[in-house]
């Protein structure tokens, strides 16, 4: 077997995230009298993706993004807020949420019988916990890799460099898959791991990061990884 070692992104790899946080945010809409209409929610993904993006640029912190961006979404609609306070009370019923990529269940629960899988994320630990327990995949995985408890956030080489030492297992045989071209992709091009980029949508690469193999449906993983 040539990857015995899998280390799976989560958000928008295995958990659908963007679904779930729309279903949080509606959830939320009624108790801070918000309609988060489809415009209103699109323009929620497109500042949380870029605040994200800046974390792993570390142009700022993770509490910076947490913290900030419920203010700077509602002061785009011309609404005060207090930020911090919906932030809680958005991950409260965010990390209730538990739907999946299509074959994300049938597919780890198969390569959890052959592999050693493990999770590389940037998102919450509390977030990441409760949607894996909550979906019953958490004992798919040998354990959590999450940038909270690292103190490094992909793509930073240092991040995947604790993993492979953690892990003790040659990095050859190893296989990064996500859905990022700029956290996955990146950070395993920098500590030389072959990867396999998670293209659903079948978007073009405009970067200069190169994954070793390119999937658009999770089922591809069964053959890709023997």
């Amino acid at each position: 077997m040539k990857y015995p070692i899998l280390l799976f992104d989560l958000d928008n790899t295995i958990l659908d995230t963007k679904a779930n946080a729309e279903k949080a945010l509606h959830k939320l809409s009624k108790q801070i009298d918000f309609p988060f209409t489809d415009n209103q929610i699109a323009y929620w993904h497109e500042l949380n993706d870029g605040l994200w993006e800046k974390l792993e640029r570390k142009e700022i912190t993770r509490d910076d993004l947490l913290n900030s961006r419920f203010t700077l979404y509602f002061d785009h609609f011309g609404k005060k807020v207090d930020g911090t306070k919906i932030n809680t009370t958005y991950l409260k019923l965010f990390k209730l949420e538990n739907i999946l990529i299509p074959h994300a269940k049938s597919v780890l629960d198969t390569l959890h019988q052959t592999h050693h899988i493990f999770a590389v994320s940037n998102g919450t630990k509390e977030k990441q916990y409760s949607q894996l327990t909550h979906s019953n995949l958490l004992t798919d995985f040998d354990d959590l890799f999450l940038s909270e408890d690292l103190g490094y956030q992909k793509p930073d080489p240092n991040f995947f460099k604790i993993v492979i030492d953690k892990i003790g297992v040659a990095q050859q045989k190893m296989l990064v898959i996500g859905d990022s071209l700029t956290a996955d992709i990146s950070g395993a091009n920098a500590t030389h791991l072959d990867s396999v980029w998670f293209n659903p949508k079948e978007i073009t690469n405009k970067t200069t990061f190169k994954a070793t193999y390119e999937i658009n449906d999770l089922e591809q993983l069964l053959n890709l990884s023997k």
